[in-house]
C-alpha cells in the first residue's frame, strides 16, 4: 500500500498578520516560540492581567508592546488577529471582548466549559463575519491529513472501533486541579474525544466511569461511545499515571495505528485486517516536533481568514460543540465537579 502525502499549507506565501496575544502563560509561550520560528507571522503585542508578566513575555520574544489589560491591546489599530491563551473560565468573556473589538480569534481549547457560552461565541463570530477557531492543534497535524485521506479513500473500510488514551502524571500542574480552571478530562481528555469526533462524528450514546479526588475533581476517566453507524470508541484519560498515549482506528478492512504520542507529529502504521499483518509506514520527517507543531493551526487560521471563512473546515463550530457535549456528559456520569 502506498500512503498519501499530507496536504500542507505553504506558510512562505501567506499574508503576514499582526497578532496580539491575550494571556502569557505556558501555552502562550509554546505558541509564540513556534510562530516566530516557523512562520512569517508577526506578534505585535501581548497582554496579561498579572502585573509584570506581559512585559517579561514581550522581552523574552522581542514583542514590541506589552499591556496589563486586554482592553489596551484590543484598542490598538495594528492588530489583525488575536490568540486567546488564558484559562478556560476566562475564555468566554475574553473572546467576547475580542469579537466586540472586531478581531478574528484563535481560541485555546476547550472553547469554554459551558456549552451555551460556546454557542454564543460561535454565533457572535458568525453574525459579525469574524473567524472564530478553536485551537485544537492536533487536528491540523500532518498525520491527521494523511488519516483523513486514508478514510476518504476507503483504505481501511468502514471505521468501526477507535481506542485512544491520554494519560500523564500531571499532579504537579496546578491549573489542572483548580476547580473551574482545568481538570484532566477537559484539558487532556478533549484530545481523544476530538479524534473520535473527527472520524466518527457525534455519538448517540456516552457512558463513563471514573475516579475522583477528595474535591470531586476527575483523576481518571474512561469514556465509551456508540454511534449510529454501529461504531464504538473508548477513551481513557488520567492525570495521575503515565501511559504511552496511543491511538488506533480499526475499520472493516484494516487499521491505522499512531505511534505514541499521537497528539504530536508522529508515525502512522496502516495494515490490512488480520492478526499481525505487515504494515505500510508513513513517517513525519519534518523537523517540527513536539509543541512546535502548534504552528500548523496558525497556518490554517491564516488560510481560512484569507478566504473569508468564519469557521474551520477541519473543525467546524458544531464539531467543537460536539466534543464539549461528550466532555460534559462524561463529567456528569462520573459525578465530577470541574
Amino acid at each position: 500500500m502506498t500512503l498519501p502525502a499530507p496536504r500542507l499549507i505553504d506558510p512562505s506565501i501567506q499574508p503576514r498578520l499582526r497578532w496580539g496575544i491575550l494571556g502569557a502563560g505556558w501555552i502562550a509561550d509554546q505558541w509564540a516560540s513556534t510562530v516566530l520560528a516557523n512562520s512569517n507571522q508577526e506578534i505585535r503585542a501581548v497582554a496579561s492581567l498579572t502585573p509584570g508578566r506581559a512585559e517579561a513575555f514581550a522581552q523574552r520574544f522581542a514583542i514590541p508592546h506589552a499591556h496589563d489589560s486586554y482592553e489596551a491591546l484590543l484598542a490598538r489599530d495594528d492588530i489583525d488577529a488575536v490568540y486567546v491563551a488564558n484559562l478556560p473560565p476566562d475564555h468566554f468573556a475574553t473572546t467576547m471582548m475580542v469579537l466586540d473589538a472586531g478581531r478574528p480569534v484563535l481560541l485555546e481549547k476547550p472553547v469554554t466549559k459551558d456549552l451555551a457560552q460556546a454557542q454564543t461565541l460561535f454565533a457572535t463570530g458568525r453574525s459579525k463575519g469574524l473567524l472564530v477557531m478553536e485551537a485544537m492543534w492536533s487536528r491540523y497535524l500532518p498525520q491527521m491529513d494523511v488519516v483523513r485521506q486514508l478514510l476518504a479513500s476507503g483504505a481501511i473500510g468502514e471505521p468501526q472501533l477507535i481506542l485512544a488514551d491520554f494519560c500523564q502524571d500531571n499532579r504537579d500542574v496546578d491549573r489542572l486541579w483548580r476547580r473551574g480552571a482545568g481538570s484532566p478530562l477537559w484539558d487532556m481528555g478533549i484530545y481523544p474525544i476530538a479524534l473520535c469526533q473527527m472520524v466518527l462524528g457525534a455519538p448517540t450514546q456516552v457512558e463513563a466511569w471514573g475516579e475522583l479526588n477528595e474535591a470531586k475533581m476527575d483523576l481518571e476517566t474512561t469514556i465509551h461511545m456508540r454511534y449510529a453507524s454501529g461504531a464504538r470508541a473508548t477513551c481513557t484519560t488520567s492525570g495521575v499515571i503515565d501511559v504511552a498515549n496511543h491511538s488506533s482506528i480499526a475499520g472493516s478492512e484494516g487499521v491505522i495505528e499512531f505511534e505514541p504520542p499521537y497528539i504530536f507529529p508522529t508515525t502512522l502504521r496502516v495494515a490490512p485486517k488480520g492478526f499481525n499483518q505487515p504494515a505500510a509506514i508513513w513517517r513525519d520527517e519534518s523537523p517540527i516536533r513536539g509543541h512546535a507543531a502548534l504552528v500548523y493551526q496558525v497556518h490554517a487560521f491564516v488560510e481560512y481568514l484569507t478566504h473569508g471563512l468564519v469557521e474551520s473546515p477541519l473543525q467546524s463550530h458544531e464539531d467543537s460543540l460536539a466534543c464539549l457535549r461528550v466532555a460534559q456528559l462524561a463529567t456528569d456520569a462520573i459525578g465530577a465537579l470541574v
